[in-house]
């Protein structure tokens, strides 16, 4: 096989009932520290406060924000080394609590959730297969560089914003301990600088139909205290969002055709409860926050003309990994295929690289 399709149009032969989605397990977590270093624990966990929208400037500090070096593209390499060091760390050794079908970061399984509705957002990703998992990670694109860095100053300014309102939501201990308004956690979010270096993800296990899963995503933050039942973990967790305000009915459509599918797939995968939505104006003052359900976001665009159907995105995945693991065969930890998404948007293909620009660190090759 140099090259095979997975059809995606017509979409309607993804209706019918929703395949079976595991309800995600944590199985460990992981964090990154200021100067990007990578510790096992979760050092680097923020805990959920309401900003104060008396000044919620997105906009402040913006000349110190340090930005992530790099592609923007977050290798699998890390993801990894957290499920080696959690299975190497597992007293009851439950080997089969690490076996998966496919790994990758939820961005890339969020990708694929969403790819029956997307029109407008190529992609390219690669795979390899090894020991029968295959371990999936995004390519750095022209359009993936724009999205991540923008392409204007004022595009920059907004991608700003979005990790500006995590700064101003979140603080560093249980929201239960904030006992007066001047704590010093209040004051001084709204002048920490912003460091994109700084990250906490959780690590978790699920189930798609036939397809067993393993992803790692990075987490905004936690409603309050830590369970102490890691696989409770995720029941905690909260997903930060901004958004232009909603003050004509094209921003409606556009935030429920667009906005809250993403929000909806990138949630429920990892198994995040909760999404908050800080809504902004065209200046960058948060005016609104609003709190929604994930499992409840579905019903808002339910019957509405020209949405989008939970069903179908959960049917298309699945049958689109059952057929991604029959086209995959070549178990090789040094070769790589290439999975890609382009304009007009009516199929993905998956092509056989060859030996070369294989996902796997060569620590990984055992």
């Amino acid at each position: 096989m140099l090259q095979s399709s997975f059809l995606i149009q017509p979409i309607k032969r993804f209706n019918g009932s929703s395949p079976i989605y595991k309800k995600p397990v944590e199985i460990g977590n992981f964090s990154y520290d200021e100067q990007r270093v990578l510790h096992m624990d979760d050092r680097e966990m923020k805990y959920y406060h309401p900003p104060d929208l008396n000044n919620c400037d997105l906009s402040h500090g913006y000349e110190t924000f340090i930005q992530r070096d790099g592609s923007g593209i977050e290798p699998i390499h890390s993801l990894i080394d957290a499920i080696e060091y959690v299975k190497s760390s597992d007293n009851n050794k439950n080997d089969n609590l690490y076996r998966a079908d496919l790994v990758s970061w939820r961005g890339v399984f969020t990708k694929i959730l969403c790819a029956p509705y997307n029109k407008n957002e190529p992609w390219e990703l690669g795979a390899t297969l090894w020991n029968d998992t295959i371990f999936l990670e995004e390519h750095e694109t022209e359009q993936t560089k724009e999205r991540n860095f923008g392409n204007s100053p004022r595009h920059k300014l907004m991608i700003y914003w979005g990790y500006k309102f995590e700064n101003l939501s979140t603080i560093n201990k249980p929201s239960s301990q904030i006992n007066s308004p001047n704590d010093p956690e209040l004051i001084n979010r709204k002048f920490t600088v912003v460091n994109t270096n700084t990250q906490f993800c959780s690590v978790a296990k699920t189930t798609l139909g036939n397809t067993r899963m393993i992803m790692g995503a990075e987490v905004d933050c936690i409603s309050d205290t830590k369970p102490k039942d890691l696989d409770k973990s995720v029941d905690n967790y909260i997903e930060l969002k901004t958004t232009k305000l909603l003050e004509k009915s094209k921003d409606t459509y556009n935030f429920e055709r667009y906005k809250l599918l993403k929000f909806w797939a990138q949630s429920f995968l990892i198994g995040i409860p909760k999404v908050i939505v800080g809504f902004r104006d065209d200046n960058g003052f948060v005016k609104q926050v609003k709190e929604y359900k994930t499992l409840e976001i579905p019903r808002i665009v339910r019957g509405k003309s020209g949405m989008w159907d939970p069903t179908v995105c959960l049917n298309f995945a699945s049958q689109f990994f059952d057929w991604l693991k029959s086209v995959i065969v070549i178990n090789d930890p040094k070769s790589s295929y290439t999975i890609s998404f382009n304009h007009p948007f009516q199929e993905i293909k998956v092509e056989y690289a060859g030996i070369g620009n294989s996902v796997l660190a060569e620590r990984h090759i055992k």
